[in-house]
C-alpha cells in the first residue's frame, strides 16, 4: 500500500504544466506533471472501480541493470488488483529513453508479479465527452463529498420504477438543482447508479439508472 509520493516537486523540463489537485477518495493534494497526467487522473478520481491511488508511488530498479524509474501512478482496484501505470503521450513511446524507461517497468513488474500498464492520450482522450463530464462532476464531489443520505434514498427510490433524466428528477423531488447535481454526481462516482455521459454532456438531460445487474 503506498500513501506517499516519491516526489512532490520537479524542476526543469519535469516542472511543465505542475497540477496540484485535491482528492476526495484519498483525502490528499495528488501532484500531477502533465496535462496528460491530470486527465487521467480525472477518470481515476471518478471511477468507482478504485479503492485507492498513490502518483509517483515506487521506483522501478533491478540489481545489476543501470538506471532506475519513477512510476506515474499506483492503482489499487476493490476488488484487491494493483496496477502500476507509466501515462506518455504516443509520440514519445518511439524515444529511446522512454523505451527502455519503460522497459525496466514492466521487468520491475514481472519480477514482483504486479500488472504494468502503459497509457497514452488514446486511451485517456478517447471519449472527449466523457472526460470532460468528469471534470464537470469532480467538483460535486470535492463541495460534498458524502452524499446526504435522504437524498440518496430520494434518487434510488425514484430510480427503481426506471430509467429517467435529471430534469425528471428534479421535477418529482423537493431538492434544489445544485443538492440534485451534486447527489447524482455522487451516486454515479459511488457506482450506485449509472449514467450516460459517456455521450451526453452532464446536465438537465442526463438519464441516469439503477444497475439491477
Amino acid at each position: 500500500m503506498y500513501t506517499t509520493p516519491l516526489i512532490k516537486s520537479r524542476t526543469g523540463r519535469y516542472g511543465n504544466n505542475h497540477w496540484i489537485v485535491y482528492s476526495t477518495r484519498i483525502e490528499r493534494e495528488v501532484n500531477l506533471f502533465s496535462d496528460l497526467e491530470f486527465d487521467h487522473w480525472v477518470m481515476v478520481e471518478a471511477d468507482p472501480t478504485v479503492e485507492t491511488f498513490c502518483e509517483q508511488p515506487d521506483k522501478a530498479e533491478i540489481e545489476g541493470e543501470d538506471g532506475s524509474s519513477v512510476f506515474d501512478l499506483w492503482i489499487k482496484n476493490k476488488d484487491g488488483k494493483e496496477i502500476y501505470i507509466e501515462i506518455k503521450y504516443e509520440k514519445d513511446l518511439a524515444d529511446e529513453h522512454v523505451i527502455k524507461q519503460i522497459g525496466l517497468q514492466k521487468r520491475w513488474c514481472e519480477l514482483h508479479g504486479k500488472e504494468h500498464q502503459v497509457r497514452t492520450e488514446n486511451d485517456i482522450r478517447s471519449n472527449e465527452i466523457y472526460l470532460e463530464n468528469l471534470k464537470d462532476i469532480i467538483p460535486y464531489l470535492q463541495n460534498n463529498s458524502t452524499i446526504v443520505e435522504i437524498d440518496r434514498h430520494k434518487v434510488i427510490s425514484q430510480l427503481k420504477g426506471g430509467k429517467k433524466a435529471v430534469k425528471e428528477l428534479f421535477q418529482l423531488l423537493n431538492i434544489s438543482l445544485p443538492r440534485l447535481y451534486e447527489a447524482v454526481a455522487c451516486l454515479i462516482c459511488a457506482g450506485e447508479i449509472k449514467a450516460n455521459i459517456d455521450k451526453e454532456y452532464f446536465g438537465l438531460e442526463t438519464e441516469v439508472w439503477v444497475d439491477e445487474a
